[in-house]
């Protein structure tokens, strides 16, 4: 199988290298080589290397800055995507789209399942929305899987985060009252291979099992680095409201993606997010952080 994967540089297309199946003729593209927001650029990239399956992980992910860069987030997320998708389905590719647990406005108790109304509270969130949107009309064989709270040893991500505040002997202010479910890049990346192989279509959800606020997520990571011996010893880690925090994009107070629908069709089974938090940290550290 051949396959073409958008936005190198992210945490997501590295775990996708990692666990790429055996005799895969993988190429991987950054920003610098295939800007997706360019629709000639990206068939230019699609035409040299005809895939079999395009995954799109390219986004614009800065959830506070996208408040104040509306246009640039819709262009990224919206019709960067959806330049994506109209390759694809020019050449006869299966396309593979990356989106988010904040397209939902956060007031359920529950899980979200796929087919749930979907609310974005913030512009990251109605982007990714927009986009799946354009996909699916562009190329209505494709796959958008939803994720969210994505952590792993490499790229930006709030593990990486609470280690390096560990390290350093930083204070810590967590939020408390946003509940969603942390989520092993690592793992989703071989479910994004699994389903590509099964050529599932339509709109999925895939997450580790079980739910956690950002401060059970933090105390978590903290309480498994210092077992692996990641950092020194364990730290008071804060819990605060969101309110408190202040962050400049508001968030879904819950976010829990309901993932039963696509682990029936891939015969899988989520791994709790605290087993999953544990592996991540006990596996060797990757050599290209």
């Amino acid at each position: 199988m051949k396959a073409l994967i958008t936005g190198a540089a992210g945490q997501l297309a590295r775990q996708l290298i990692d666990t790429a199946p055996p005799g895969t003729d993988l190429k991987v593209v950054d920003r610098t080589e295939c800007d997706i927001t360019d629709l000639h650029a990206v068939e230019r990239v699609i035409d040299a290397f005809p895939p079999d399956v395009v995954i799109n992980t390219a986004a614009y992910t800065a959830v506070d800055a996208a408040e104040d860069a509306r246009d640039l987030a819709f262009l990224a997320n919206a019709r960067g995507a959806e330049n994506v998708a109209r390759s694809a389905e020019r050449t006869g590719a299966r396309m593979v789209h990356i989106s988010t647990d904040y397209v939902f406005d956060g007031d359920r108790s529950t899980p979200y399942p796929p087919d749930a109304p979907t609310n974005p509270l913030n512009v990251y969130g109605a982007s990714k929305l927009e986009g799946e949107g354009l996909v699916l009309t562009a190329a209505p064989s494709s796959l958008v899987i939803r994720a969210g709270w994505l952590y792993s040893r490499t790229g930006k991500n709030f593990l990486k985060s609470i280690l390096s505040a560990l390290s350093a002997s930083r204070p810590l202010r967590v939020v408390r009252d946003q509940v969603g479910c942390p989520t092993s890049a690592n793992e989703l990346a071989g479910i994004i291979w699994k389903a590509s192989h099964d050529g599932l279509s339509g709109v999925y959800h895939w997450s580790n099992a079980g739910s956690a606020s950002w401060y059970d997520f933090a105390v978590e990571i903290m309480k498994c680095a210092v077992q692996a011996g990641l950092v020194p010893e364990a730290l008071p880690i804060t819990g605060v409201g969101s309110d408190e925090y202040g962050s400049r994009a508001k968030r879904p107070r819950y976010s829990v993606l309901d993932s039963t629908l696509l682990a029936r069709k891939l015969k899988v089974t989520p791994t709790a997010w605290r087993d999953a938090v544990r592996a991540e940290l006990l596996r060797p550290l990757p050599t290209d952080p």
